[in-house]
């Protein structure tokens, strides 16, 4: 039986990291989970409210965070007109 074959244990698990990057994805998906329900409940202004504040709190980062977006944009558009 070959080592990739072999049913896997918890211990082989957390050896490789896979249990924490089990848990952070599990933490990461219940994040989202709870802000779709916020945004719900909340409507669009809270939601415009709370961009706003970020922005002004951390300009930088939301300057960096727009620039990536607008780099991955621009490049799958260039990929679709191929």
């Amino acid at each position: 039986m070959y080592s990739h074959d072999r049913p896997e244990d918890g211990n082989h698990m957390e050896q490789c990291g896979m249990g924490s990057l089990g848990t952070s994805i599990s933490e990461a998906a219940s994040a989202v989970q709870r802000r779709i329900g916020e945004f719900r409940e909340q409507g669009f202004e809270k939601v415009t409210e709370d961009v706003v504040q970020y922005l002004r709190a951390q300009p930088l980062n939301a300057l960096l965070i727009a620039a990536g977006l607008g780099m991955v944009l621009g490049i799958l558009s260039g990929m679709r007109r191929r």
